[in-house]
């Protein structure tokens, strides 16, 4: 069966119907569009929000950095001086003073038989020697060690005998002044 479709109604009325069918369809899609718009705005403003977050927290990494960097630089200072006092310590436990290498010679020099009251080395290496013999024969052993140029290394250039006495105990007492070959 085939339907008859009988329109009734004025032609002024369906243009408008179909008019008012075009004007709903603009207007969903401009809806629609402003719906759209309104989407990316928000989207733009939130991506906005998360860029400006991240960057604010990397800024505080940076100045985290920078800080802890900064606080590196005085510990590097110091690390620099401590190094360069070490190097310095060294050279001189490396480097054996005139004085310390005088005294020990003189030591290894005197005779056990003898007493050393005092030693007093200076800075240019001179030494002042007061010492106690029992006999004559530790004396002139003393001497004779701290003049021979084969036990004293060749490392003194003169000695001198200030003063020496000798008491009713036949203490030998005496006083000598060792300079450094130069």
């Amino acid at each position: 069966m085939t339907r008859i479709a009988i329109d009734l109604l004025p032609l002024e009325y369906r243009e408008q119907q179909l008019k008012g069918a075009k004007f709903l369809k603009i207007q969903t899609i401009g809806m629609a569009i402003i719906l759209f718009m309104i989407f990316l705005a928000s989207l733009t403003v939130a991506l906005r929000i998360l860029q400006s977050q991240n960057i604010s927290q990397i800024q505080k990494n940076i100045t985290q950095s920078e800080q802890r960097v900064s606080d590196q630089k005085s510990t590097e200072a110091l690390l620099f001086l401590l190094k360069n006092r070490l190097a310095t310590i060294n050279q001189y436990i490396d480097t054996p003073s005139k004085q310390s290498q005088m005294y020990k010679l003189i030591i290894d020099l005197i005779p056990s038989s003898v007493v050393l009251s005092t030693i007093s080395v200076d800075k240019s290496g001179e030494a002042l020697i007061i010492a106690v013999a029992p006999d004559s024969t530790s004396v002139d052993t003393m001497i004779n060690n701290l003049t021979d140029k084969n036990s004293n290394q060749d490392k003194i250039g003169e000695v001198s005998l200030e003063n020496i006495n000798s008491g009713r105990d036949g203490v030998y007492r005496l006083s000598l002044k060792v300079k450094p070959k130069i």
